[in-house]
């Protein structure tokens, strides 16, 4: 019973907030939805993470295998750099890095989509206050301030839709600013990961091989 006068009560304010509620409500799925996407995908690549001596022993075993339940991003940096390396080592050095450069464009992937999706739901709460006032005025305009119903009407679109604004915005800032910063340190952990990598294959130039 709870549940069903809780439910009818957002209806009504979703009702009462107009047409500038539903783009607001597809922003709020859209950010949820990308968030959560991105970090179950942070929080179980952190879980599969090893050394990479530990990697470097797992590709020796299943090389030719795409499940050896490393993590994604150490998969593909170790498997390319594998088949790209060579016998000089400033060479090797080069391509690491090149790797490592374009699987750190993959780790900050969707973040800045979610960043901008939540700056964008306050303007529309500001539309939404601007067609509210209008709506406002027109009845003002055509029927003084006699029509209370009327009048209410319109100042409810303008406030709801402006907390609506608000209500989106700032957890899908704050979601998307740990996601950032989770997103650095993963940054960090493959610049770490990299250096010990070419150190361990400078000191096994047969290894893999």
């Amino acid at each position: 019973m709870q549940w069903r006068d809780l439910i009818e009560r957002i209806a009504d304010l979703f009702q009462a907030g107009g047409e500038i509620m539903i783009p607001l409500l597809m922003l709020s799925l859209a950010i949820w939805t990308l968030a959560i996407v991105k970090g179950i995908r942070l929080m179980r690549e952190r879980r599969k993470e090893c050394s990479p001596e530990q990697c470097l022993r797992t590709f020796k075993k299943k090389s030719n295998m795409c499940e050896t339940g490393l993590a994604k991003w150490q998969w593909d940096i170790l498997s390319r750099y594998m088949a790209e390396r060579c016998e000089d080592s400033e060479l090797n050095r080069e391509i690491l890095e090149s790797i490592r450069m374009r699987q750190e464009s993959q780790t900050v992937r969707y973040i800045g989509t979610i960043l901008i999706l939540a700056a964008i739901a306050p303007l529309l709460g500001l539309l939404g206050t601007v067609t509210g006032m209008i709506a406002t005025f027109d009845v003002i305009s055509q029927f003084g301030t006699g029509n209370a119903r009327a009048l209410a009407s319109g100042i409810a679109e303008a406030l709801l839709t402006t907390q609506s604004g608000l209500i989106v915005a700032v957890p899908g800032l704050i979601m998307g600013t740990i996601l950032f910063h989770r997103s650095e340190k993963l940054k960090s952990r493959m610049k770490l990961f990299c250096i010990g990598l070419q150190e361990q294959t400078d000191d096994t130039r047969s290894y893999g091989e």
